[in-house]
């Protein structure tokens, strides 16, 4: 029933919150995390929350003029057309469950059609995110039962791993980062603890 579908919306979740600085190995640790959860039998989701975390697929090598040459026109524009779809495919280094450069927003896009920089970019892309978050939730909450044993009820085994941008300013200047963890902790009961991630440079020289 609809009331049991909600009731299983609000099963208690766990998870982690990668924050850092740019560089600080934020998508490597949520890699290396979802890995070890995989191997002690945890199931691990992550969600690239970060608009910029952006890896492209490697460029399709490109044939010589005498490979081929006897393919029609419509079988050259068809496989063009899937390689273009394949490199513009964002290949981040885990299993993204929910990457919000493909499903919403990315960096690139936002500097290309408003003009912005890298920053005000990025502002602009969690602000855009915050706005957005009823279909971020209801996407989620989709994924979350139909990767599930009964399509019905929320796996309570699986583990959130948040890969989230490191610009300062989003935390110095804007709530949005705030109210969107807000929002899923909300939405999904979620039991969050943040990993501070810092460069080891940062560590051993305090004059960094």
């Amino acid at each position: 029933t609809n009331q049991t579908r909600l009731r299983n919306y609000r099963m208690v979740l766990y998870g982690q919150v990668a924050l850092g600085p740019p560089g600080s190995g934020k998508t490597t640790y949520c890699n290396g995390m979802q890995q070890y959860l995989k191997l002690i039998g945890r199931e691990a989701v992550v969600i690239n929350l970060d608009p910029a975390n952006e890896i492209p697929t490697a460029s399709p090598t490109v044939k010589g003029d005498d490979e081929k040459e006897e393919n029609d026109d419509a079988s050259k524009n068809t496989e063009e057309g899937e390689e273009d779809e394949a490199a513009n495919r964002n290949c981040l280094p885990y299993d993204a469950f929910y990457d919000v450069c493909e499903d919403l927003v990315n960096l690139t896009t936002v500097m290309a059609e408003l003009g912005l920089g890298p920053n005000g970019g990025l502002v602009y892309c969690m602000e855009y995110i915050e706005r957005h978050m009823d279909h971020v939730i209801s996407t989620l909450k989709s994924r979350l039962l139909e990767s599930s044993e009964t399509k019905e009820i929320i796996n309570p085994n699986t583990y959130i791993l948040i890969d989230l941008p490191g610009q300062v300013e989003l935390y110095t200047h804007c709530t949005c980062v705030r109210r969107i963890l807000y929002q899923l902790s909300k939405s999904f009961d979620i039991r969050l603890t943040a990993v501070n991630l810092v460069d080891a440079h940062a560590c051993v020289d305090a004059t960094k």
